[in-house]
């Protein structure tokens, strides 16, 4: 289980949402790996996290966010 402030691992090709993931206001598709910062589970949908990623908050499904092993970070 994530918590709050956990480095999570965002492969390529993951779609990120802005704000909701039914009606999203924006769609990113990741180009290539990233690091984000988990925030919470998606009140709307429990399938998805909210993380940040880039500078923002993004919706991603869970499927695709994997907590960051300690011994990838230096």
């Amino acid at each position: 289980m994530l918590q709050k402030g956990d480095l999570v691992w965002i492969p390529q090709e993951a779609i990120l949402l802005v704000n909701h993931p039914n009606n999203p206001q924006a769609i990113r598709i990741v180009q290539k790996p990233e690091i984000g910062l988990f925030l919470r589970e998606a009140d709307q949908d429990k399938d998805f996290y909210v993380v940040i990623a880039d500078g923002r908050e993004w919706v991603a499904n869970k499927k695709f966010i994997k907590r960051l092993r300690s011994d990838y970070v230096s």
